[in-house]
């Protein structure tokens, strides 16, 4: 059974029940181990997260706003429309919506910070590692930032 997390987030009971508990269609079950457990009551197995990784955006933003907008929002990729309301897109309440990114001026380094390793900002963040657990790419991740930075 799922437990609440106590922040708005139904966490999977057991590294069993996790690959079930993925709405819609499945995380290949290697992925999964790249995702912390954020509930520490949880059997989560012996599941790491590599150092913390500051990483510089050198630019400029080389990205494909058609492309990204599809890896953010495919359960099998990005699938950061199951925290975050996307420009375009409903999505999830447990992140801050997304919508309007493009008009709040946020610097591109920040940005690709957050998406590469979000634990620089907030080590405590639900949010992936997707730079340093290899989910993203910098390609992938300058996609999605064209997508969100496109007006």
């Amino acid at each position: 059974m799922a437990s609440n997390s106590g922040v708005g987030a139904i966490t999977p009971s057991s590294a069993e029940e996790a690959p079930k508990w993925v709405p819609g269609e499945q995380y290949p079950r290697e992925l999964l181990k790249n995702f912390p457990c954020h509930d520490y009551d949880l059997p989560c197995g012996k599941m790491t997260s590599p150092p913390v990784e500051r990483v510089e955006f050198k630019g400029p933003l080389n990205g494909d706003a058609e492309r990204g907008e599809k890896i953010a929002t495919n359960l099998r990729w990005g699938n950061c429309i199951a925290c975050h309301a996307l420009p375009k897109h409903e999505g999830g309440t447990i992140g801050p919506s997304l919508k309007g990114y493009a008009h709040r001026e946020m610097p591109l380094d920040y940005t690709y910070q957050r998406l590469w390793d979000v634990r620089f900002y907030n080590p405590n963040a639900f949010m992936p590692v997707y730079g340093p657990n290899k989910v993203l790419t910098d390609q992938d991740i300058q996609d999605v930032m064209a997508f969100l930075y496109a007006k």
